[in-house]
């Protein structure tokens, strides 16, 4: 079994703890991407179909999305037997921050799991997901590939995938490093790497190659001056978005 888990970036992101939940220091963009994750994510699932819905939150880090989810379906009425959201993080210092940051009130609904995506399939082969995001976190791990095939076989037959990640072009080194880390000073110094973005035609094979179908692809676009997300097909070369349907 290959490991996804880079202890660097583990280290890294654990020393953000104290920050996670800051909504004016690094990673206030983060933050403000909710305003066009949670959308796209609640689309995905279909409350008139029954049972209880679960969503996978992979790489949550300090809980985000994991929290917003929550408080974007408890807002629209949903209960705790209707929707289930597991955010899962390697970190535990994150872990810590996100349970502790959790409203008493979404305790039934969100659950936080200190785990890799390859440990945790290795000990729930028969856990299943309607939705698994991986949202600005396959920039993040070693061996995306396995990654990638981890996260698709815990989402159901039918069931939905949705990944975020900056595209592999020069004019996302410019956007994402050289002009968020360096100066303007967005996001910490280091928070990417130009080698692990993965080009979006390379993300779309491999999500065939795992016998998924591409249902959308987006470009995403983040404006620093108001700290807002816009959905922008001429963005795709910054940052992209994919929702694929597993077979």
């Amino acid at each position: 079994m290959k490991s996804t888990v880079i202890p660097s970036e583990v280290e890294k992101f654990g020393k953000l703890a104290e920050d996670w939940w800051n909504p004016n220091g690094g990673l206030k963009a983060l933050h403000s991407m909710n305003s066009i994750r949670v959308p796209l994510i609640q689309a995905t699932i279909d409350r008139n179909v029954p049972g209880r819905k679960r969503i996978l939150d992979l790489g949550c880090g300090g809980g985000f999305l994991s929290e917003g989810l929550g408080v974007h379906f408890r807002s629209m009425g949903w209960t705790d037997e209707e929707i289930e959201i597991v955010g899962m993080e390697p970190a535990p210092d994150n872990i810590a921050v996100a349970r502790n940051h959790l409203p008493s009130e979404l305790a039934g609904m969100v659950t936080y799991v200190c785990d890799t995506i390859e440990n945790y399939v290795a000990n729930n082969p028969t856990v299943q997901f309607d939705t698994v995001v991986m949202s600005e976190v396959i920039e993040h791990v070693d061996n995306p590939e396995e990654f990638l095939k981890y996260a698709v076989s815990v989402a159901k037959p039918g069931g939905n995938i949705i990944l975020t990640t900056p595209a592999k072009t020069i004019l996302s080194w410019i956007g994402v490093i050289l002009f968020a880390e360096h100066i303007m000073r967005i996001v910490p110094v280091g928070t990417h790497e130009y080698n692990k973005f993965i080009a979006i035609d390379k993300t779309q094979q491999l999500f065939r190659e795992n016998g998924c179908k591409i249902v959308d692809v987006r470009g995403t676009f983040y404006n620093p001056i108001t700290n807002r997300w816009t959905w922008n097909n001429y963005c795709k070369m910054f940052c992209y978005a994919i929702h694929a349907v597993k077979s």
